[in-house]
């Protein structure tokens, strides 16, 4: 129907005219010529978020990853903008020289605890001899114990009764010495048997002797020399067993050189792994590759940047915000954001406690959800305090005259042009309609089209109502 306006309205006004003729010819110049116009009848609207600030959209983690061991990169395994998970290798170092280092570092183990195994066995023999070393001291002290207390009652008795049976003993051979004589001299035994008989009787007595020596040892004590032997018997353990001792201690003292050893070659064990690990470059999170410096064939010295990895399922964006308006911003609001007519919603996380003192601004962070990962970092979005809730009047811009006077607009009354002033609001609307801040009411109509003819009090014609 706006496609039709210029020429409807062009055909009402020559009929207008034509009109105005023919009553001037009858006489009836005099009468009111309505003015056709457009209007529309005043709703409320959601208002739209005012874009007043732009900030950069940034990664919600961001790490630059490099390499902790130089050498040369012998493969990359990742381009900018792709997807990763922590752990993923990210590119790979010639490793040539670590893995040299670690077979060296396994052979200093493997040697290092043969040595230790060698030195506890050194150490349990020796625990062993000591042992030994004091059972034989226990010993010796004990046969001089016995020595300088001489025989217990027990033992004299015992001895006592061998002497009396070693004498009964002896008194029938020699009983019976006559007798074997008598029959060998009568030749009824043989000299065989009669020098046998001889020889047990020369037994017999030597028992007697012996069981009488013991008798006289046990009944006298013991002697200078016995006393003298048993002692010398237990200074010498004494020294078996502080030699043996000694030993010990000594093997002691050498496994613990032997266990800091190996001790030491694990900790080189633990480094050739380490440096060997870090051939490899990880990720430290998941996220996307947002820019790669590390190139094939390259020396990477330590510390050397190679990834910049990004997190941009949820994205931030800093802005500065004046400090008047400063109390205008609360962590958990929302905020609108425009990006190239895509528009979304974030929530303030952070407001900075302290302005710039360059800029006199304070920083509020934003962050927004980017599941799609559409928006990218590095992109400038246009960023607002969200107006959800909030309604508002708009009007066409051709409904409202200024004339370098107060702006206003002509309401339809009951047919005539009613001037209204209005005050403007500082929203403009997607179509480019002004807000109007006071002067109208939901439900006024408006003249959209033709305000700029008319004069308060004109007569007017609705030619077509756009109310919506």
């Amino acid at each position: 129907m706006k496609g039709r306006w210029p020429a409807l309205f062009l055909a009402i006004s020559m009929m207008m005219i034509t009109a105005a003729c023919g009553s001037a010819d009858k006489g009836t110049a005099s009468e009111e010529v309505a003015t056709a116009v457009q209007v529309i009848t005043i709703k409320k609207e959601p208002l739209n978020a005012e874009y007043n600030f732009s900030g950069t959209l940034k990664p919600e983690q961001e790490a630059s990853i490099s390499f902790q061991v130089a050498g040369q990169i012998e493969q990359t395994l990742v381009e900018a903008g792709d997807p990763i998970k922590a752990g993923d290798v990210l590119a790979v170092i010639d490793d040539e020289n670590a893995q040299l280092q670690l077979k060296q570092a396994q052979n200093g183990v493997a040697q290092a605890a043969g040595q230790l195994s060698a030195a506890k066995a050194g150490v349990e023999a020796a625990q062993a001899q000591a042992k030994a070393a004091k059972a034989q001291l226990d010993t010796a002290e004990a046969n001089l114990t016995a020595v300088e207390k001489g025989a217990s009652a027990q033992k004299l008795a015992q001895t006592q009764n061998a002497v009396a049976m070693a004498q009964s003993a002896y008194d029938k051979f020699l009983a019976d010495e006559e007798r074997y004589a008598n029959l060998y001299s009568a030749g009824l035994i043989s000299l065989d048997d009669y020098e046998k008989f001889q020889l047990q009787l020369k037994d017999a007595e030597t028992s007697l002797e012996n069981a009488k020596q013991a008798l006289s040892e046990l009944t006298e004590g013991a002697t200078a020399e016995q006393r003298k032997s048993a002692q010398a018997g237990v200074e010498q353990a004494k020294a078996g067993k502080s030699a043996a001792e000694a030993a010990v201690e000594q093997a002691k003292g050498g496994q613990m050189q032997v266990q800091a050893a190996y001790d030491q070659a694990m900790i080189q064990l633990e480094q050739a792994q380490l440096a060997l690990s870090k051939t490899k470059l990880t990720a430290p999170i998941d996220g996307v590759i947002l820019s790669k410096r590390a190139v094939v064939g390259q020396m990477a010295p330590a510390g050397a940047e190679a990834f910049v990895i990004g997190t941009i399922d949820t994205l931030m964006v800093p802005i500065a915000v004046p400090s008047e308006q400063a109390n205008q911003w609360k962590p958990g609001q929302v905020v609108a954001l425009e990006q190239n007519g895509s528009k979304r919603q974030g929530t303030v996380i952070r407001v900075s406690p302290a302005t710039n003192q360059g800029t006199g601004t304070l920083t509020v962070e934003v962050s927004l959800p980017n599941p799609k990962q559409d928006w990218i970092p590095g992109q400038v979005v246009r960023v607002g305090l969200s107006s959800a809730g909030q309604e508002g009047i708009f009007v066409p811009a051709g409904a409202v005259v200024s004339n370098g006077q107060e702006p206003y607009v002509f309401k339809h009354v009951n047919g005539k042009a009613v001037k209204t002033v209005v005050e403007l609001g500082a929203r403009i609307s997607e179509d480019n309609r002004l807000s109007i801040a006071s002067g109208l009411h939901e439900g006024d109509v408006v003249v959209s089209i033709g305000a700029d003819r008319l004069f308060d009090g004109d007569t007017i014609t609705v030619v077509e109502d756009n109310a919506k």
